[in-house]
């Protein structure tokens, strides 16, 4: 084969990839009417959840204390037999949750915040 040959076939296949006679690219998953995959949605759902689950927990406390105190004290004293460095460590998964949470947002649209 020579040059001549090589660039008219290159030619030849560009001309046909421009045409479409490879057919449209393939999609992994498929979109939904908002254009999210049902993955990509579920994954976004559980993402929603953990500060109205924070925020329903600790109000959830308080009406536990009110209707079983007894109860209430035991789960106290059990929390804190807990040693201090485990509540360290829980402190600081939720604050890399929440800042890495913002920090994505933050880069997302920089103007927004100042």
């Amino acid at each position: 084969m020579d040059l001549k040959q090589i660039v008219t076939s290159a030619e030849t296949l560009a001309q046909d990839l421009a045409a479409g006679a490879a057919g449209p690219i393939p999609q992994v998953l498929p979109k939904t009417a908002n254009g999210k995959a049902g993955y990509d949605r579920l994954i976004d759902a559980m993402n929603r959840l953990p500060r109205p689950l924070m925020a329903l927990g600790a109000l959830g406390v308080f009406v536990v204390a009110g209707i079983n105190p007894v109860w209430f004290e035991t789960q106290m004293q059990v929390l804190a037999a807990i040693p201090q460095p485990l509540w360290w460590l829980l402190g600081a998964v939720i604050t890399m949750f929440f800042g890495s949470r913002e920090r994505h947002y933050m880069r997302q649209n920089p103007a927004s915040k100042v």
